[in-house]
């Protein structure tokens, strides 16, 4: 499921024209002239008749002048025809583009994985990739591994943790330090930031710098036990899916050439606050794909994209058993979820279109469960063992007890939407 395809609309049928339509106005057909009258140039002898010189031409032009007149409503009737035929042959067009096409949502909460499918299809699918993204994601890697030390270092103080090297209270304090500025570079998309929040910098440059500042306490902090205990055991402390990965990847990310992998792409964490489109050729069918932002107040916007709608990707994150919801504390992130997909797949305009439902970060979820981070603390009526097998048909469970209409088929995918596929 790896890539996206540019922009490309799929073919339609051959235009054709119809038999008669189009072709050069002839003259000759459209005016009856006399031909023994019109081929008749020769002037008369003289003496023969009263004609005064001249007169053959005169009586040559007559058939010109006694031409029937037009009849305006024959016009109409024609030109009423022509349009009927055209407009037939428009809607044969748009019938066949929309028997070659699909429109596809891709709907859940933020942090659910929605934008890493996109760039899965991108890989897959599209003739350049990620190529045309690739430089612009070199200061969202950057912002991610701040960012990433940053949670991990609140993290410390939330779990009472303290870190094994006196001497690494200073990059600590640093690190803090740094929770203000980062809020100015909270990546909203690709290439751009959040315009809410103001900004007194603003250029790629200055963030790589900053990175690039940070780089020793990043790497003193990371190889810190303190900090890796954290890791291991705070489960719940905001923390983004590919901290290790670019913690572990500071001395490449920060080489002076450096340019972001597709595996990097995939890692990147960039926040959707505006409705997107994505085009994707596959098997000669065009797929229309839109990604929405998943945070609730952003919801209101998915309504204009309901109509017409072939099929629903929606995004659940196994991971978010035991987090709270970033808008709302008191409100566990699975449970929201399963909320969410209640209204969706009860939907009366999904009616009768097609669900996939993708139960995403089955890496995490297994990580979490292996640092003993229990199912049955958040969902009290779970009384399986906390292994992944039982705990993930379990929430699953709960997705599919939602659809009212029990008829409806939902197919669903365990996935790891980080991982790089092949065709």
């Amino acid at each position: 499921m790896d890539s996206s395809a540019g922009p490309h609309g799929a073919s339609g049928p051959n235009s054709s024209s119809l038999p008669g339509n189009g072709g050069p106005i002839s003259l000759s057909s459209s005016l009856p002239i006399n031909s023994s009258s019109a081929l008749n140039s020769s002037p008369p002898h003289s003496g023969s008749s009263g004609l005064t010189p001249g007169a053959h031409a005169i009586a040559a032009a007559q058939p010109l002048a006694a031409q029937p007149k037009v009849d305006r409503s024959e016009l109409r009737k024609a030109k009423a025809i022509s349009e009927a035929i055209d407009k037939a042959l428009r809607a044969d067009k748009e019938r066949l583009q929309k028997e070659r096409s699909a429109k596809l949502l891709i709907l859940g909460p933020s942090e659910t994985g929605k934008t890493t499918v996109l760039k899965q299809l991108k890989l897959l699918y599209g003739r350049k990739g990620l190529d045309v993204e690739r430089q612009t994601y070199r200061r969202v890697v950057h912002l991610n591994a701040m960012k990433a030390i940053q949670a991990l270092s609140y993290g410390l103080q939330k779990c009472n943790i303290p870190l094994e090297k006196p001497e690494n209270i200073v990059h600590l304090e640093t690190v803090m330090r740094l929770e203000t500025t980062l809020k100015r570079y909270s990546i909203t998309s690709i290439g751009f930031t959040n315009p809410a929040i103001p900004r007194k910098i603003t250029d790629a440059k200055a963030e790589t710098d900053m990175f690039l500042d940070m780089v020793p306490a990043i790497k003193a902090l990371w190889a810190d036990t303190g900090i890796q205990e954290c890791y291991r055991v705070g489960t719940n402390i905001n923390l983004q899916d590919s901290a290790q990965y670019f913690l572990d990847s500071v001395d490449r990310i920060s080489e002076p050439d450096y340019v972001p992998t597709d595996d990097d792409i995939l890692q990147a964490r960039v926040r959707t606050l505006a409705v997107s489109e994505h085009y994707f050729n596959i098997d000669s069918v065009l797929y229309k794909i839109y990604d929405v932002g998943g945070q609730k107040s952003l919801r209101k916007y998915w309504a204009p994209y309901f109509d017409d709608v072939d099929g629903i990707i929606f995004m659940a994150a196994l991971s978010s058993f035991d987090q709270c919801c970033e808008e709302d504390e008191r409100m566990n992130r699975m449970k929201e979820c399963v909320v969410l997909f209640n209204s969706i797949a009860n939907h009366k305009l999904f009616a009768d279109t097609a669900f996939i439902l993708f139960m995403n970060k089955i890496d995490v979820f297994q990580r979490k469960l292996d640092a003993g981070s229990l199912v049955k603390s958040h969902f009290s009526e779970y009384d399986g063992p906390n292994d992944y097998a039982t705990a993930s048909a379990f929430l699953h469970s709960r997705f599919l007890q939602q659809c009212k209409d029990t008829a409806k088929q939902i197919y669903t995918h365990f996935t790891h939407a980080t991982m790089q596929n092949t065709k």
